[in-house]
């Protein structure tokens, strides 16, 4: 189940260039990740009790969030992880945005994660963004 659960994360985050999503198909990515809980605990009759189930999922659950989020919003919610955790004060302009190091671990509140988030979303804001913050290339 965890292997399962961290290879969904890898399918979202590190999908290559070619993984592109929209917003809307935030619902779409819950719903198949709600079928492959199920895998695991139908009815209780799986493999694993539900409770520990719910409790592994709350992380992709977590990233998965940060896909239905506002993309304005998404990008403040980074900003201000980047800042608290590289040590630049929030709302410090003066400087430039570090890179966020990849600590290898996902969830909905490291930056590193929301970058990613932000790198495979089809929109234009979070396009504007990468390129201003980071010289991103535009997505094709």
């Amino acid at each position: 189940m965890k292997a399962s659960f961290e290879a969904f994360l890898m399918i979202l985050l590190v999908g290559g260039s070619s993984r592109v999503f929209y917003r809307s198909d935030h619902q779409m990515i819950e719903e198949d990740f709600d079928s492959l809980k199920r895998v695991f605990c139908t009815c209780g009759e799986g493999l694993i009790v539900e409770d520990v189930v719910d409790r592994k999922a709350e992380t992709v659950e977590g990233v998965i969030g940060l896909m239905g989020q506002q993309i304005e919003q998404l990008i403040e919610d980074f900003i201000i992880l980047l800042c608290e955790t590289s040590g630049i004060g929030v709302g410090s302009t003066s400087q430039k945005l570090p890179m966020p190091p990849t600590i290898g671990r996902w969830n909905r509140a490291d930056p590193n994660t929301i970058l990613r988030v932000l790198c495979h979303m089809n929109d234009r804001t979070a396009n504007q963004f990468l390129k201003k913050s980071f010289q991103l290339a535009k997505r094709k």
